[in-house]
């Protein structure tokens, strides 16, 4: 189940980070599911600053330094203290274990963990070892660690801001769908529209009876988008269409039957007429 989770919710995850922090796009690099050794031990996702000076625009970035680790827990997954010792503990493997001696500074490494509901439990352990602050709207950042560290709770970050990452959820309501899907219409590159394709995806998939709604009732929105989000619905307009192409067919060829018939009776009641 949790392989089958992760297969799901990760690629769409990574993409929500990336249009996240679409207005650095080319000041950082990304590497979703870095490999720490040749054991399967795997960061969800590795964000480097290209330039030390690259000023992180989005708020979940701005504390981030040269490298980043990043690990997203799903709805359907847990995140406790067992998991934060875990991430902390690929840390330490990054940043032992890249080649030369103290080739990456502990001081140029940040860690993020990322879940949509609050771990109230685990920021509870935290408060009695660590200094615990938040600091916005669905954003913890942890001090006196060897790293600088951080949770974001999804839920309560703020909607106008962070619609990609607010979409990763099963409990979507219309109002957040119909910003979701305008947030897709307002991008213009084809790289950015992939990306939100797979997180657009997964998320009409997920919340189907939502979307559904939307679609039937959605005039504004574009045939394309609908089939994306719904691709039955793809198929019920061609049906439908070859439908009423057939009728539209049937009802010319009666139509030409009628004027074969009111010819006749024309032709008919002329030859009464000389009679």
């Amino acid at each position: 189940m949790e392989i089958e989770n992760r297969t799901q919710w990760h690629p769409a995850f990574c993409s929500t980070i990336e249009l996240e922090l679409m207005e650095n796009e080319k000041g950082l690099a990304y590497d979703p599911e870095y490999y720490l050794s040749r054991e399967p031990l795997r960061i969800d996702l590795l964000i480097i600053k290209k330039k030390p000076e690259e000023v992180i625009k989005n708020e979940i970035g701005s504390f981030f330094l040269g490298h980043n680790i990043v690990e997203y827990k799903s709805p359907d997954d847990s995140m406790n203290i067992d998991t934060f010792y875990k991430v902390l503990s690929y840390a330490c493997l990054y940043k032992a274990d890249t080649g030369a001696v103290d080739e990456i500074l502990d001081t140029d490494i940040t860690v993020s963990l990322i879940r949509e509901q609050k771990p109230m439990k685990l920021l509870g352990q935290l408060e009695r070892k660590y200094r615990v602050k938040q600091e916005r709207k669905g954003i913890y950042r942890i001090y006196d660690m060897i790293f600088p560290m951080q949770v974001i709770v999804t839920k309560e970050l703020e909607e106008s801001r962070h619609v990609w990452l607010k979409s990763l959820t099963r409990s979507m309501n219309i109002a957040q769908a119909e910003r979701l899907l305008d947030s897709y219409d307002r991008l213009e590159g084809e790289e950015e529209r992939a990306k939100a394709g797979v997180v657009v995806n997964l998320v009409s998939d997920i919340n189907n009876e939502i979307f559904e709604k939307i679609v039937s009732g959605g005039d504004r929105m574009s045939e394309a988008l609908k089939r994306m989000i719904l691709p039955e619905f793809g198929e019920l307009k061609d049906l439908l269409a070859d439908k009423d192409a057939e009728i539209a067919d049937k009802d010319a060829k009666l139509a030409d039957k009628d004027a074969e018939i009111a010819e006749l009776k024309r032709l008919l009641a002329e030859r009464e007429v000389h009679k």
